[in-house]
């Protein structure tokens, strides 16, 4: 392995991943602030807020990531070039993740400070698993059709089907378990997310 090499990749897709997007994570962060009454504010209200209204921050951000060249039509000279580009994709993932953490830990250490009480490390970690689950179907789903609008209509068909359906279906493997207090649900789905993530860059490297 050439270590300067993936260095190099890995700083060059810090720059190539916008961070457009988690501006207006931010934003939207904001705007939840204003709406919401933060000192009347329980623990079954932040679980509100990270499972149903932060969640969908995943789509957005993963939904692009595996089709940035194909939406500039230069994934034929990426695809013929000797380094794979299912890598390139990998360290993608990882870097979005990194910054869906840090954009939720901005979202509630401040509810924290002003002296909201509630489970920070977990509901900070089941919110993350379900970001991070909506985000890699969108991110599969983009890429398999080649259309980032089915990578965001299919997580969130799957985000209101279980928000109408509240787990009658899905039963331990519930969206939104941590409102249940199932939080074994998050396990569950973490390793799902990580098991698409593979499936992913298993097709990307079939395909390229």
């Amino acid at each position: 392995m050439d270590l300067k090499l993936e260095k190099k990749v890995f700083y060059n897709n810090i720059r190539i991943v916008s961070f457009n997007i988690i501006a207006l994570a931010l934003v939207y962060i904001g705007a939840i602030y204003l709406m919401v009454d933060k000192i009347s504010l329980s623990e079954d209200g932040v679980i509100f807020i990270g499972e149903q209204l932060l969640s969908p921050l995943g789509i957005a951000i993963f939904v692009r990531i595996a089709l940035i060249e194909h939406e500039y039509g230069v994934d034929e000279i990426v695809y013929s070039k000797i380094y794979s580009y299912w890598k390139t994709v990998l360290y993608r993932i990882v870097i979005i993740s990194i910054q869906l953490l840090l954009v939720l830990v901005i979202a509630f250490i401040p509810l924290k400070f002003i002296g909201v009480d509630f489970k920070i490390v977990t509901i900070l970690f089941g919110s993350y698993v379900t970001s991070f689950y909506l985000g890699t179907i969108g991110m599969i789903s983009a890429y398999i059709t080649k259309q980032i609008s089915v990578g965001v209509l299919i997580p969130f068909l799957y985000y209101f089907f279980e928000m109408f359906s509240k787990g009658r279906f899905t039963k331990s493997f519930y969206l939104f378990g941590m409102m249940k207090e199932n939080y074994t649900s998050k396990i569950k789905l973490f390793f799902i997310a990580i098991i698409l993530i593979g499936l992913c860059l298993w097709i990307i490297e079939k395909e390229s």
